[in-house]
């Protein structure tokens, strides 16, 4: 009897100091659990609320998440930071990404149509054949970014950092 106690209270102690993963949901419902990191392909330390459409991430901290095909459609991802992030494929149609750190994030063939992207920070970024209709960009940083097959169509860049970008 004493044994069984030791092992309940061990089982307790320990399930009790796990820290929740969160998960992402990918374009097709398939639920992706836990997020992996991008550089090392371990567990990603994110524990906030889970990644789906119209979620509210504000200043999530998604720093090398592999997060591609993820569907964050309508997401309100403002001041997040996704440097280093992998979104190839992903959706983030009228999703929010004002003042969110994309740098050297990989979102080619994302469809970020209609997403508010206010003063986000995309140096770096490769949007390779990325549909970016109706996004707004105004203030954004596209330094060094790779814009090349990107759909731009109806897109403000009003003030917009372009230096260096590729945009064949």
């Amino acid at each position: 009897m004493r044994r069984f106690v030791l092992v309940v209270i061990a089982v307790t102690l320990l399930s009790g100091s796990t820290v929740q993963a969160a998960s992402y949901q990918k374009t097709n419902g398939t639920i992706v659990d836990p997020i992996v990191s991008f550089d090392n392909h371990n567990t990603h330390s994110y524990s906030g609320p889970n990644l789906e459409p119209h979620a509210n991430l504000i200043g999530a901290d998604l720093y090398y998440a592999e997060l591609d095909y993820a569907d964050l459609t309508g997401a309100n991802l403002e001041g997040a930071n996704l440097s280093n992030a992998g979104l190839r494929d992903a959706y983030l149609t009228y999703a929010t990404l004002t003042y969110a750190d994309l740098t050297n994030t990989t979102l080619t063939y994302a469809y970020l149509t209609y997403a508010e992207l206010g003063g986000a920070n995309l140096t770096h970024a490769n949007l390779h054949a990325a549909t970016l209709t109706g996004a707004d960009l105004t203030n954004a940083d596209l330094t060094y970014a790779d814009l090349t097959y990107a759909t731009l169509t109806h897109a403000t860049l009003t003030h917009a950092t372009l230096t260096n970008a590729d945009l064949y």
